[in-house]
């Protein structure tokens, strides 16, 4: 948190460091992932740069785990060119993390409903 300035998830916004569960929750993610980057063959030290982390919550953060790409992507040959991929990647990945959190939303929702008309008022589970 120090290192990057952030203290909301950068994929929704959450505050992270609100409470002592949010500050449990946090995640540092590469925007770039590890595993594509070494697809790619982009160099190490940019990929673990700060400048490719973003904080998230523990559910951004496992939303997307195995990202790859939508489109051909070649390895970018100067560090503009990596920024230039951070910022499309991250774009897309923020994207694809709100959809999941739809996702996930209305699966809680119509399911805690379900659960909630089954518990008899009254009665402690």
């Amino acid at each position: 948190m120090r290192h990057v300035g952030q203290t909301r998830c950068g994929y929704c916004d959450q505050d992270l460091i609100g409470s002592y569960e949010a500050w449990l929750s946090m995640a540092l993610d590469h925007v770039v992932p590890v595993s594509v980057a070494r697809r790619l063959q982009i160099p190490k030290e940019w990929v673990q740069d700060y400048a490719n982390g973003v904080l998230t919550c523990a559910a951004c953060n496992g939303f997307d785990n195995r990202y790859q790409p939508s489109s051909t992507v070649e390895c970018p040959g100067s560090l503009e060119e990596f920024f230039a991929l951070r910022d499309r990647v991250f774009t897309e990945r923020k994207n694809r993390i709100r959809f999941c959190h739809e996702q996930e939303r209305a699966f809680f929702e119509e399911h805690w409903k379900q659960l909630n008309s089954k518990v008899s008022p009254g009665v402690s589970g």
